[in-house]
């Protein structure tokens, strides 16, 4: 696998002007592009064709960019005229997009080798109705999702001629496939692919928090959004609806998941190992799985018992005879994953920044609320505000201000902390709180009630004394933090042939790892298990500060849950 700088793939030099069209139109054929999956904003299309620039790559698009302008097209069917005008966008040739800067400038230099950046893609309006009608027609979209690939009117009356002429997506490498390692042979062509959503990796401790929300001192986002699920007082996208319709199933119908994110993000193999198979225990839209290309496990999914009989026999030789080969492949695969998690650092740094909230959701709409007003009333320009700053590192910021002396941050943030009085006070009373909470926590004590009341009342009197640039500092982190807690990771890997002498690697930019690990599972002799792996991470895109204008009734959701 080719790389440029860290995490960026290399591409022919055809690819990479947008003065230049990409080869013939076969190679941008729409019938060579096939829905793949999707989440609540965006879908992914695969490449199936055999030009070699496309093979192992997929497209991402915001959906409902594609939804609307293949609405607001006509029928045009020419495929070989679509096809022609397609074209990469070069990111040095003009302003790249808010997403490109931010993964750019924000996410790469902590990501490294674990973020491949993508390529702009443009694709006229007639070739993006080809792929929405092929993918609609496929029968693949699940039908909790179909909603979401049509347009109400509404909608239809408010579409403006920015879409007319055609959308940009994101060209992307394909993570159910592995390139091959550059001097070491595969023991088989198989290659499986894991897709982890590890959400939120720790537990608030602000004394931003209002009162009636403070069973988020006591558990895992995750964990109370799995009740208020339960309780149908949150409703995800990826449940499977009936009839078309919303599911509406009774509470005890859903399933909470045991797996915890702290697991996770322990930093321990054991725990991490327990994380993996609470996550195939009930996968829900947090774990879905990967052979070759086609997805074997997921929630929906379950790959029969010939299927895994097979992948284990590809990736495990033995004699012997699997008799329950399901839950003996998930145990192969949650041992290879825990392995690479332990060893690679992506975790770790992915978690130093979703600590980087340090006011919650809940101090989220306070500070919101404060900008707004210093902004006179002004969602708009708040809003603006925070969307310009999410992409300013701290070093482009003082090279704005013609300086470089920066005050030393007390956290990991890339964003440059602001010299206020009023930011500080509020600062030092939240982590004098943290280490209040901390202790409590080490101790196995409740916090006291008055404690945290009187925390709180200070807090909110000092956010009410911010100025404008140390809201934005604050909701830059908030949002970042968001940002990382809503990304999605993959862990790709196939097995080597290479004995027990093989030289263990970790990931860089130029090609995956190795690693090894002992395997032993009812019905399968023991082994010694050499993989070649890559971990990625994906939609790792920036919130808009939009989302803070509805963020009081989401937060107001947990008043339902209980503490424990």
């Amino acid at each position: 696998m080719d790389k440029e700088g860290n995490g960026v793939s290399s591409w022919p030099q055809e690819m990479i002007s947008e003065s230049k069209r990409l080869p013939q139109p076969p190679s941008w054929h729409p019938y060579e592009w096939s829905y793949a999956a999707e989440g609540g904003k965006h879908a992914i299309f695969r490449y199936s064709g055999s030009d070699c620039n496309f093979s192992g790559h997929v497209l991402r698009f915001v959906k409902r960019d594609l939804v609307k302008i293949s609405s607001s097209v006509g029928r045009r069917n020419d495929a070989t005229s679509s096809a022609s005008t397609c074209k990469v966008v070069e990111m040095m040739e003009e302003t790249p997009s808010p997403s490109q800067t931010f993964q750019r400038n924000i996410m790469q230099p902590i990501l490294g080798s674990y973020l491949d950046l993508a390529r702009v893609v443009w694709l006229p309006a007639s070739y993006c109705e080809l792929l929405h009608d092929g993918a609609v027609a496929s029968g693949s979209i699940p039908p909790s999702r179909l909603a979401s690939w049509k347009i109400d009117s509404k909608e239809r009356g408010e579409m403006d001629s920015i879409c007319s002429d055609g959308v940009r997506a994101t060209l992307l490498r394909d993570h159910t496939q592995l390139p091959p390692h550059p001097s070491l042979l595969p023991l088989t062509s198989t290659v499986v692919s894991v897709e982890i959503k590890p959400k939120a990796g720790y537990i608030t401790a602000s004394p931003l928090v209002l009162p009636i929300h403070r069973c988020k001192y006591n558990r895992t986002r995750y964990s109370i959004q799995q009740e208020l699920v339960q309780k149908d007082h949150v409703h995800k996208g990826w449940r499977r609806a009936e009839g078309g319709r919303r599911n509406d199933r009774s509470e005890d119908s859903f399933v909470p998941s045991r797996y915890s994110p702290l697991d996770l993000f322990s930093g321990n193999v054991s725990q991490i190992r327990k994380a993996a198979y609470d996550l195939t225990r009930n996968m829900q839209n947090n774990f879905r799985v990967w052979c070759n290309g086609k997805q074997i496990f997921g929630e929906y999914e379950s790959a029969s018992d010939n299927e895994c009989k097979d992948i284990i026999n590809n990736i495990h030789p033995s004699e012997c005879d699997v008799s329950d080969p399901k839950p003996t492949l998930l145990a192969v695969i949650v041992e290879a994953i825990s392995t690479v998690l332990d060893r690679e650092r992506m975790l770790s740094n992915v978690s130093s920044i979703q600590q980087l909230d340090v006011i919650d959701g809940d101090g989220a709409v306070k500070v919101y609320e404060r900008l707004v007003f210093l902004c006179k009333g002004s969602h708009l320009e708040a809003q603006h505000l925070l969307d310009d700053a999410a992409l300013i590192t701290r070093e482009d910021w003082a090279l704005e201000q013609g300086n470089d002396n920066q005050k030393i941050l007390r956290d990991s943030s890339p964003y440059s902390c602001p010299m206020c009085k009023s930011l500080d006070k509020l600062l030092d009373a939240i982590e004098h709180f943290q280490l209040y909470m901390r202790k409590c926590r080490q101790k196995g004590s409740s916090p006291d009630e008055d404690v945290m009341n009187a925390s709180h009342e200070k807090c909110m009197e000092l956010v009410d004394e911010l100025p404008k640039e140390a809201c934005v500092y604050l909701l830059q982190n908030w949002l970042l933090s968001l940002a990382l807690c809503d990304v999605s990771f993959f862990v790709t890997f196939r097995t080597m042939n290479c004995g027990n002498d093989v030289p263990e690697e970790f990931q860089s930019c130029q090609h995956g790892g190795i690693a090894s690990f002992s395997f032993q599972d009812e019905g399968l002799a023991p082994q010694n298990m050499v993989i070649h792996y890559e971990l990625k991470i994906i939609d790792c895109d920036p919130k808009p500060a939009s989302k803070l204008r509805e963020r009081a009734n989401v937060e107001s959701k947990f008043q339902f849950a209980t503490c424990h």
